[in-house]
């Protein structure tokens, strides 16, 4: 699995708009100026943010996006699972037609316990505990 640029960038704002009051409203705009980020590229980041439910979005002149839920309860995983979908190290963990040894496959037994640690660990960073280390 390789982290996209997409995640590392909807990591990045999402760090640095949970350093705000919680109900602040950020332009994409300042928020792409900010964090380094292309603007269009944002704009495509927070929409799936918003759909996700992770951050919400008012349209309008006072509009933005502002975070949706506590900083405690927003995990890295449930950032990137927002941005790529469901995390998979390899195909025969979630298909279990892709290979005719998935039942006796030692090496499937291993994918799917390094999946299950990786996701236990992104579960474990919440947006809260990135921002105390900053």
């Amino acid at each position: 699995m390789k982290v996209t640029r997409a995640s590392d960038y909807a990591i990045r704002a999402l760090i640095h708009m949970a350093h705000k009051p919680a109900g602040t409203t950020f332009m994409r705009s300042e928020l792409a100026q900010e964090c380094e980020i292309p603007d269009s590229f944002l704009g495509k980041i927070l929409q799936n943010l918003a759909k996700s439910e992770i951050l919400s979005s008012e349209r309008g002149k006072k509009g933005g996006f502002k975070v949706a839920q506590k900083i405690s309860d927003i995990s890295v995983y449930d950032i990137i699972t927002a941005i790529e979908g469901d995390i998979s190290l390899n195909k025969c963990i979630f298909d279990e037609d892709f290979c005719s040894l998935v039942h006796s496959c030692t090496a499937h037994n291993m994918w799917t316990d390094i999946q299950e640690g990786l996701i236990e660990m992104l579960k474990s960073y919440t947006l809260a505990k990135l921002t105390e280390k900053y």
